[in-house]
This record gives structure tokens, C-alpha cells and sequence, in this order.
């Protein structure tokens, strides 16, 4: 897709704008609609009541609620608009925000867009849009009495000030708590994701406390915003109503004074308090606009990231691999492999064996593209892995990690990659391959099983099966298996050389990480990792005679 992730940004943010345009055009007329029921109110007391016609009050009434009824369709259109630019505005940003987040901070992003949502169809921006009746208001009341209009627009200063003294008192608080909470949900995930070692080893009681803690820190945090947040809403209420009551006292007193009339009391009274209406609800809201401020700039800052350059789509592959002096390094800097060489032909299988520790997870991930080497390369039918688009890279291998990972959906569609609409001639060819088409026939709903995350109900060996099958899916030609026989039985062990002689014949080039011996006679080649160097590589017949020898 030409572009980057920033220039999605900057059309979601305009087509935003133009939703929010309407809505403001919206929110104006009916603000002008609202002076319906001041007008009403004094056309009352000067007209009908001093005249006693109730014909007047009848065509009052009638006028009245028609402009309500304008008002209300108008509110109602608003609302609507609000919502339909909100939710295209999270649909736009979705996928660019999975990408860029993709994966630490997936589950924020998503939580971020959702706060934005909430935000901006919620009655926060309502109250923005609310605003402009605040000059109107005061243009109506100059109009009936200079004084009037001093008096509410430095109350609405006031109320302003109290707004920004809760921004300021309350924002660092916010930060605080919605970080406490972030961490507090990630380790939920994760003692989700992880419940068999969290049950299995006992873990459960220290972890809920560890999760305990957190949460009731960031409540903490939360409760001394809304504490604080309170104060202010409370005083922004007492002073919005002291207004009220000022408003009628001044206009009581301008009617005393013959410089008003006694109509224009309640009118005075409904413009004031209509007028600052909307900052009383801004500050009420003013938490819901912290954090929508808090996802806007994290979210802002996450796609500000440039995308992937597009790349061009490249023959398919035969399978010729070339690793060339890679080194890769983890986090902290510690060297996972050194200098590590070789190269495969279509068609070839490599075991890779070593003791744990030694790389062989690390140079699986490197092969299939899922961790960047440091230095040197690492290519397929010569092309670099990262000159391949992503999509025909992962079309173009089959991948088995130690952690087989399957997602919650059916077995169909884990052996399908979850890609929508499989082909289901594809996804039985795979398992037939895999050696898990009988197996998945047993179960009651056969491919049509749904699995929870991590596969559950299948065991470790039909979980394992069943990863294979996706590894198979959609006849790749480069084949990398890291610990595929750890929790197979003999038949599926069995089953699974098959497969790899299987594969061999169809001129797929195979690699194997596995600690167990049973699949070197398989191997064309054999490669001993020993602390992330290549200790040992050469043709199987000799490797095996050489292992022989050092066991003697």
C-alpha cells in the first residue's frame, strides 16, 4: 500500500474533521432553536399574562413546540454524526494501529482507539459543540441588559479557570493510573495465556497477589483523580447554580430599577444557565478527556512510525537457502549465534542438534524471518527475507514453532493460517500430509472443533499435529520445524518421518531443530550448535560416525 502508516493517520484525522464539521453546523442551529424557550418564556409574562389573551398562548404553545421538536431532530442528527465519524475514524486507523503495535502493544492500541471512540461519540465533544451558545447567550443578554452579559461572562470565566485547575491537578494522577492499569491487565493476559504453568506449578496465589497490587495501586491513583476531579465538579455546580441565582437577583433588581421587564427574569435565568451548561459538562467529563487525550498522543506517536517500504513481488521460490556469517544478539546484547554459515538445496533436510541453549530456536526464527540477524544475511533462492513482501514470504515457508500457538477458532481454520474462506481440499491435503487428518476425523466435530487459545481441548501431540498441518498448508517449499516430535508418542513420531521423507521426495527443503535422534536418519545433513556457534556440519553418514566416535 503506497504511503506510510503517518499519511493513514492524517486521513483518518481528516475525514474526522469533516464529521465533526457537520456536527458543529448541527449543534449551531440548534443552539439558535434554543433560544426558543427564553423568548417563550418572556413573550409569557410581557405578552399573555399582561394582555390575558389565550390565543397568544395558544400560538406560543404551538411555536414553541415546533422549534422544540426542530431542536430535538437536530440533537438526534448531531448525535448520529458524532458517532458515524467516530466509528470511521477507529475503522480507518484499525489496521494501520494492529500493524505498527504488532506485537507488544497490540491489545493498547486497540484500548486507545476504543477510548477515542468513546470520547468523541460520548458527551465530552457534545459539550464542546455546546460552546457557541455560551457568546450567543451573551450577545441575548447585552442585548436585554448590558450588566446581564457582564455578569454571566465572568462567571464563565470563572468556570473556566476551575476547569483548567482540574486539568492540572488531575492529569499526572490519570497517567499514573491508566499505566498502573495497562500493567495490571497484561499480567491478567498473561496468567491467562499461561493458566497450565500458572496452576500446574502453583503460581496462582503469588501471581493474584502480584495482580492484586497493581490494580489497587492504579485504583489508588484513579480515585485520587476522581477525588480531586470532584472537588472541582462540585464547585463548578455551586457556582453555576450561585450564578442562576444571581442572575435572577440582578434582573430583579434591574426590574425594580424599570431598566427590565419582568418577563426577562426567567428569560435571563435560562439563558444563563444554558449558557454555561456546557462548561459544567466539560468539567464533569474532563477525565473522559484525559485519557482521550492520552490514547490521541499514544496512538499519534505510534503511527507516526514510517511504514514498511512496499516490496516487489519476487518469483516463488525453489527452496535454495543461504545463511551468511549471521550473528543475532538478544535483548540486553548477549550473543544468541555467532557467525553462523550454511546453505541448503531444494529438496535438502538439515537436523539441527545441540544442548538447550545452543541457538536452535533462535536460527529457526531467523530462517523463517521472525527475528533479524544483527549481521550478515539470510537468503532464499538468493533474495534477502526482508526483500520479500511479508505475505508471499509466509506463503512461501511453512514454520513450527516450539510453542505451537494455535488461536481460538476451528481446526479448520488454524490449518487454514485463519485466513478467511480456506480451501478445504487444501486444508485435508495438509493433514493428511501432517499425519492428522484420522486423527482430527475422531474428534466429535472433526475439523469443525473449535479450540480455545493454545488449542485446548486437543493434547500436546494432536496440538502438535495440527501445527504441523499449518506448517504444510498450502504446499510450501521451505520447511522449518523447531522440536516437532516433543510430545508425540511413537506413532506420531512415526507418522511424522513419514512426513519429512514425504516432503523430501516433493523437493522441499527442510530444517529440524529436534534434542531426540530419532529423525537423523532422515537428514541429508546434520549441524551441532554448541553456544550459539556451529560447533559441527557435514553429510549425515559422517556426522553420525563422528557423534559415535565422541560418544566412545
Amino acid at each position: 500500500m503506497p504511503g506510510t502508516i503517518d499519511h493513514r493517520w492524517r486521513r483518518a484525522v481528516l475525514s474526522l474533521w469533516g464529521g465533526l464539521l457537520w456536527a458543529g453546523l448541527f449543534g449551531l442551529a440548534g443552539n439558535l432553536l434554543m433560544l426558543a424557550v427564553p423568548l417563550f418564556s418572556m413573550q409569557l409574562y410581557d405578552r399573555v399574562l399582561g394582555s390575558g389573551h389565550l390565543e397568544t398562548l395558544v400560538l406560543l404553545c404551538l411555536a414553541g413546540a415546533l422549534a422544540l421538536a426542530a431542536l430535538g431532530l437536530l440533537d438526534m442528527v448531531r448525535t448520529s454524526l458524532l458517532s458515524r465519524a467516530a466509528a470511521r475514524f477507529e475503522t480507518r486507523l484499525l489496521a494501520a494501529a494492529v500493524e505498527a503495535a504488532y506485537p507488544e502493544a497490540t491489545g493498547q492500541a486497540l484500548r486507545d482507539l476504543a477510548a477515542l471512540r468513546g470520547a468523541l461519540a460520548g458527551p465530552a465533544v457534545a459539550a464542546l459543540f455546546d460552546a457557541p451558545w455560551l457568546p450567543l447567550a451573551l450577545v441575548v443578554l447585552g442585548i436585554l441588559h448590558p450588566a446581564l452579559a457582564a455578569f454571566v461572562g465572568g462567571s464563565a470565566l470563572v468556570l473556566a479557570l476551575l476547569a483548567v485547575a482540574n486539568d492540572l491537578v488531575t492529569r499526572r494522577a490519570l497517567r499514573e493510573a491508566g499505566r498502573g492499569q495497562q500493567a495490571a491487565l497484561q499480567l491478567a493476559e498473561t496468567m491467562a495465556r499461561r493458566r497450565e504453568a500458572v496452576s500446574g506449578l502453583g503460581m496462582l496465589e503469588a501471581l493474584s497477589a502480584r495482580l492484586r497490587r497493581q490494580a489497587l495501586a492504579a485504583a489508588a491513583r484513579a480515585q485520587a483523580a476522581a477525588e480531586r476531579g470532584g472537588v472541582a465538579t462540585g464547585l463548578t455546580r455551586s457556582v453555576r447554580l450561585a450564578v442562576q441565582s444571581g442572575v435572577m437577583a440582578l434582573s430583579a433588581w434591574l426590574v425594580l430599577r424599570h431598566e427590565l421587564t419582568p418577563g426577562a427574569i426567567m428569560a435571563a435565568s435560562i439563558l444563563a444557565s444554558k449558557a454555561l451548561a456546557p462548561v459544567e459538562q466539560m468539567v464533569a467529563t474532563w477525565r473522559t478527556v484525559g485519557t482521550a487525550r492520552e490514547s490521541w498522543g499514544q496512538l499519534r506517536a505510534l503511527l507516526a512510525r514510517p511504514a514498511p517500504a512496499p516490496r516487489t513481488a519476487l518469483p516463488v521460490p525453489a527452496g535454495r537457502v543461504a545463511v551468511e556469517a549471521v550473528t543475532v544478539r538478544g535483548a540486553e546484547g548477549h550473543v544468541l549465534l555467532r557467525e553462523v554459515s550454511l546453505g541448503l538445496e531444494p529438496g535438502e533436510c538439515l537436523v539441527v542438534v545441540g544442548p538447550s541453549g545452543a541457538g536452535k530456536s533462535t536460527l529457526c526464527r531467523l530462517l523463517v524471518g521472525t527475528a533479524a540477524p544483527g549481521q550478515g544475511a539470510v537468503r532464499l533462492d538468493g533474495a534477502r527475507l526482508d526483500h520479500y513482501p511479508a505475505g508471499q514470504l509466509a506463503r512461501s515457508t511453512g514454520y513450527l514453532p516450539q510453542d505451537v500457538g494455535l488461536l481460538p477458532g476451528t481446526i479448520a481454520e488454524n490449518i487454514a493460517r485463519m485466513g478467511e474462506d480456506p480451501d478445504p481440499g487444501l486444508v485435508a491435503e495438509a493433514a493428511r500430509l501432517a499425519g492428522a487428518h484420522e486423527t482430527i476425523l475422531r474428534l466429535p466435530e472433526g475439523y469443525e472443533t473449535r479450540l480455545e487459545e493454545g488449542g485446548f481441548p486437543l493434547s500436546g501431540g494432536q496440538r502438535q499435529r495440527v501445527g504441523l498441518a499449518r506448517a504444510l498448508y498450502g504446499e510450501p517449499r521451505f520447511l522449518v520445524l523447531d522440536e516437532p516430535n516433543a510430545n508425540l508418542d511413537n506413532a506420531g513420531e512415526a507418522a511424522l518421518a513419514a512426513c519429512v521423507a514425504g516432503l523430501k521426495d516433493r523437493g522441499v527443503t527442510t530444517v529440524i531443530a529436534s534434542h531426540r535422534p530419532h529423525l537423523l536418519q532422515l537428514a541429508d545433513r546434520i549441524l551441532v550448535l554448541e553456544d550459539g556457534r556451529v560447533a559441527r556440519c557435514g553429510p549425515k553418514d559422517a556426522m553420525l560416525a563422528a557423534l559415535v566416535r565422541r560418544a566412545a
